[in-house]
């Protein structure tokens, strides 16, 4: 059975998240001598400013968070039990490895826009908009991601049985979908709301996945026990 490794066909596939990488390091080069010595790193539920970090911190931190992201996305599938089937999921994979370097590229701009002294209340704008549409497309694709150990809603249940697995990612992918429209009205309401839909998206996408897995393979177990 074909397996998944890291070739030049997957680089070649992966290149626009290799070159979005690439550019936030660009980036960081060209500002960092325009940037003064405290950056603004954090945003309190009000959406002010609660910490600043050092200069490297603000134009370093992201990229390189990105970079072995990336990194681990690519070679975790080495470890997986059941590294063969990334291969049936393989577009979906690139998917959401391209997403998640497109949010963090979009993070770290604003981050360094904010530094060279832009609009202070940017990141509690955008930020809620652009994580709602992550969960969007996250939302749209998770049916599609084949049982493995590392990618998707990984709970005791869902690991031991195929298809709650399965029913679990299709639930799921609903509460994504539906968490990432709350975010994105976050983004056009006061920053105290931003954090109350930020905590409800949450409980909606997470909890309740996990608490319908639970539910679902007890369910599928005592069928089995009927017979």
């Amino acid at each position: 059975m074909k397996s998944y490794k890291v070739s030049r066909e997957i680089l070649r596939k992966d290149l626009i998240i290799i070159l979005l990488i690439l550019l936030m390091f660009i980036i960081g080069f060209v500002s960092y001598p325009f940037l003064p010595e405290k950056i603004p790193m954090h945003w309190n539920f009000k959406g002010e400013i609660d910490r600043y970090g050092s200069k490297f911190e603000g134009v370093w931190a992201i990229p390189l968070l990105t970079l072995f992201l990336y990194l681990g996305l690519l070679f975790i599938p080495y470890i997986d039990p059941e590294r063969e089937n990334y291969i049936k999921f393989e577009k979906v994979y690139q998917i959401i490895k391209l997403s998640l370097v497109i949010v963090l590229s979009i993070l770290y701009y604003i981050t360094i826009i904010v530094g060279l002294g832009g609009p202070k209340d940017l990141i509690p704008k955008i930020v809620p908009i652009t994580i709602g549409i992550l969960f969007i497309i996250l939302g749209n694709y998770m049916p599609r991601i084949k049982h493995n150990w590392f990618v998707g809603i990984r709970t005791p249940w869902t690991l031991s049985n195929e298809e709650v697995w399965r029913k679990t990612h299709r639930f799921g992918g609903y509460l994504f979908v539906i968490s990432g429209i709350l975010m994105i009205i976050t983004g056009f309401l006061p920053p105290y709301w931003n954090f109350v839909f930020l905590i409800l998206s949450v409980f909606l996408s997470g909890v309740l996945s996990i608490f319908y897995s639970f539910i679902l393979y007890k369910r599928i177990e005592n069928k089995k026990g009927e017979f």
